[in-house]
């Protein structure tokens, strides 16, 4: 994205209004549910919050070119890293929730298959783009390290962010997708087919406004019970 174009993804969230006081937190998508809840939380208690949702990647380079942002929530810590070469001020950074890869399809796709099986029935495997989208990089790196990427990247079908992938299987663009254990949790039209072997994911938030985004970033932090809730791991 370039120039401004990133104003027109600020979501207001809970009605408050937006202003030199409102926290402004850009959230990985896989992250959106949970920062949305932790916003509603901090505007309940009279402390108005902005949320903005995309790819890791969209909002690392938004933030680069001057998007407000108080904090930075992505799935790829090496994000945080690259705004801090770009010369982005990042105050503190703190890993909020952990996480794994998994198949999913149609909630009545058989069950029980190995992850290659399922995947060999796939016309349309649904990915974030894994050129620049950290979980669809995660999704291919895993299937080259199991021998299978050569198998399935002609039937990759490459999407925004990981929530675009989910949202392929559930419409019926795509037969199966590789999200995060925590998407399809979200979902009631997916179910789990096979677990990606990968380690362990890291979701990373990083304060870089004090003192206006400290009590969203500690709020991100200390929220354990959304962040299991949403099928995440601490």
């Amino acid at each position: 994205m370039t120039g401004w174009g990133w104003v027109a993804l600020l979501v207001l969230w809970g009605g408050c209004t937006s202003g030199p006081d409102a926290a402004v937190v850009l959230a990985a998508a896989s992250t959106g549910d949970v920062a949305f809840a932790v916003a509603q939380r901090e505007t309940d208690a009279g402390r108005p919050a902005l949320v903005s949702v995309a790819a890791s990647s969209v909002l690392a380079r938004q933030i680069a070119q001057g998007a407000p942002a108080d904090v930075f929530v992505t799935a790829d810590p090496d994000w945080i890293d690259w705004l801090g070469e770009r010369g982005v001020s990042v105050v503190e950074r703190r890993v909020v929730a952990t996480g794994r890869l998994v198949l999913v399809g149609p909630v009545d796709a058989p069950a029980g298959a190995s992850l290659a099986t399922a995947l060999a029935s796939a016309d349309r495997l649904a990915l974030a783009d894994p050129s620049h989208v950290p979980a669809g990089a995660y999704a291919r790196e895993s299937l080259e390290a199991a021998g299978l990427w050569d198998g399935v990247s002609a039937r990759v079908v490459p999407l925004g962010d990981v929530r675009a992938a989910l949202a392929a299987v559930e419409s019926g663009v795509a037969d199966r997708a590789i999200v995060y254990g925590s998407d399809a949790v979200a979902s009631q039209r997916v179910r789990v087919l096979a677990e990606v072997p990968r380690a362990q994911i890291v979701f990373e938030a990083a304060l870089l406004q004090e003192p206006g985004g400290r009590g969203l970033f500690d709020a991100l932090a200390e929220a354990g019970d959304l962040w299991t809730a949403a099928g995440f791991d601490r």
